[in-house]
């Protein structure tokens, strides 16, 4: 008599998280919802004594740590490590272990990993040069850019892109300057009304801070990472930029 083989079931797939920062195309209801978006944010975002520029370091650090992440993740590391040392040459050399132990209760996925990635680059970024903003580069030509990076070989594709756009984003926003061949860069369209009305606003809402925030509200007294709202104004414009292939 045939017996009948048992099925296995099939293990139900996990999920993936969504990708929070994903492309976004520019529809003209994706910039409406960004722009609603960031005015929302900055309201709990405390602004600096007078507008400054971004500074490089802190954009690397942010994406570094808070990739797959809500921004609060990379806000609440940045705040304890710039608590923890006197200055950035202090960090750099620092062993990545060291600074892993500092961070290891906020569970952040593959955390050696990132601090490893991060002292590599914070040290390649201070053996160039002390420090670097990002108004500097964003002033600097596109061949003077891209030669800056050719010299940080610890700048990931994925990194790179983001702090290329991030300076992109700020040419549009804080420059007096033609920005066509930026937008046509961002794979924005440079005559359209409604990427002009977007930009228009969301520089009059970013005046007091002087460049994209990186942060999504008041730091908290407990330590723990705010997760709500998601994304700090940098990483919500950002979306709209173009995407590293790798």
């Amino acid at each position: 008599m045939a017996t009948k083989k048992k099925t296995r079931k099939k293990a139900a797939a996990v999920a993936e998280p969504p990708d929070l920062r994903a492309y976004l195309p520019p529809t003209d209801a994706n910039l409406k919802k960004i722009l609603a978006d960031a005015e929302a944010l900055l309201k709990g975002v405390p602004a600096p004594e007078q507008p400054a520029p971004g500074d490089l370091v802190h954009a690397v650090m942010h994406i570094v740590l808070a990739d797959g992440l809500p921004c609060g993740y990379g806000q609440e590391a940045i705040r304890r490590i710039e608590t923890e040392y006197v200055d950035r040459n202090e960090f750099r050399v620092t062993e990545a272990y060291e600074v892993a132990e500092l961070l290891d209760d906020l569970e952040i996925p593959d955390l050696f990993e990132r601090c490893l990635e991060l002292h590599e680059i914070v040290a390649q970024i201070y053996n160039d040069q002390n420090s670097v903003s990002l108004d500097y580069l964003r002033e600097a030509g596109v061949s003077d850019r891209n030669n800056f990076f050719a010299r940080l070989p610890a700048l990931t594709p994925k990194v790179t892109q983001f702090v290329v756009n991030l300076l992109s984003f700020e040419e549009c926003l804080f420059s007096d300057r033609s920005t066509l061949r930026v937008r046509t860069r961002l794979g924005l369209d440079p005559k359209s009304a409604t990427i002009d009305k977007f930009f228009a606003a969301l520089t009059e809402d970013l005046k007091p801070y002087g460049h994209l925030p990186l942060d999504v509200g008041k730091l908290r007294a407990d330590r723990r990472v705010p997760k709500e709202p998601a994304l700090c104004a940098a990483c919500l414009v950002e979306r709209l930029g173009p995407r590293s292939k790798k």
